[in-house]
C-alpha cells in the first residue's frame, strides 16, 4: 500500500514485476515490468501528487479480424496529476491544456500499487487488437484466413441481400408535398 500523506518530500520510487495479469475473456498480459515515481506537492495542504507510470509486457490476445492468437507488446507510459480537490478536476478540462497533465480525483489516502499499475495496463490494451495492420481477415462464406491464402469461394455468387435496415427503410413511404 502507498499511504499518500506519508510520502517524502523527494518523493518515493517504486519498481514491481508481474507474471500474468488475466483480462476479459481469454486475454492476458504477462511479463509485466514497471516503475512509478509518485511525487507530493509542494504545498502539503493541497493534497495533489504527481504520478509517472511506466512499464512494458507482452498482450497474448486473438486478432479481432482472423481470429488467430498473437503477442503483443504492450507499452505503458502515463503522467497525471491526483487531486483531493474535486472542484480542481472539474475544471482542470477547461484549465488546462493539451499539453498540460491530465487530473484525477483521488480522496483516498492510500492507494494499492498492484491496482494503479494494472489499471494503466488495461488502459493500453486496444479494442479491437489486429495481429498485423493489414490483416485480410476470415472469408464470411467458408470461414478460410485469408492471410494463408485464397479460398475457393466466388464472391460474385454471395447474394447481395438488402441489410435489416434497407429492408425497413424501404417500406417507409414519404410524402413530400405537404
Amino acid at each position: 500500500m502507498i499511504h499518500l500523506s506519508k510520502l517524502p518530500a523527494e518523493g518515493l520510487k517504486l519498481s514491481g514485476d508481474l507474471a500474468l495479469l488475466p483480462l476479459e475473456g481469454e486475454d492476458a498480459v504477462r511479463d509485466m515490468a514497471w516503475s512509478i515515481f509518485i511525487l507530493p506537492s509542494s504545498n502539503a495542504g493541497l493534497g495533489d501528487t504527481f504520478f509517472d507510470v511506466k512499464g512494458s509486457g507482452v498482450l497474448d490476445c486473438t486478432c479481432s479480424r482472423c481470429l488467430e492468437p498473437f503477442d503483443l507488446p504492450l507499452a505503458v507510459s502515463s503522467q497525471y496529476l491526483g487531486s483531493k480537490d474535486a472542484e480542481l478536476v472539474a475544471r482542470g478540462a477547461h484549465a488546462l491544456g493539451t499539453q498540460d497533465l491530465d487530473v484525477v480525483f483521488m480522496p483516498e489516502d492510500e492507494l494499492d500499487e498492484e491496482a494503479l499499475v494494472k489499471e494503466q495496463f488495461q488502459l493500453q490494451v486496444p479494442m479491437h487488437p489486429l495481429c498485423k495492420e493489414d490483416c485480410l481477415g476470415l472469408c464470411p462464406d467458408c470461414g478460410k484466413n485469408w492471410n494463408k491464402g485464397k479460398c475457393s469461394c466466388n464472391p460474385e455468387l454471395r447474394a447481395k441481400e438488402p441489410s435489416a435496415l434497407a429492408k425497413a427503410l424501404g417500406s417507409i413511404k414519404l410524402d413530400f408535398t405537404s
